[in-house]
């Protein structure tokens, strides 16, 4: 699993609710519920962006502020 930034977190977050809300309004365009069914695909998809681990918070390493705590 890749590291990722906060800034590219919430990008990527809201680029699939968009996408969500361009399926509801083909749906609501077309009058047809096909594109419903498949609106849970980038909904479901946002836990996994927001669960991947941030590029500060690498195992082994320390955050930058104990390592300034400790110099002290």
């Amino acid at each position: 699993m890749s590291y990722v930034t906060g800034t590219r977190r919430l990008i990527l977050t809201a680029a699939l609710f968009a996408a969500a809300i361009v399926l509801l309004v083909v749906a609501i365009l077309t009058h047809s519920a096909v594109p419903l069914f498949f609106m849970w695909v980038p909904l479901l998809t946002v836990p996994l962006v927001l669960g991947r681990p941030d590029q500060r918070r690498r195992p082994g390493t320390e955050p930058p502020e104990a390592s300034s705590a400790e110099q002290e």
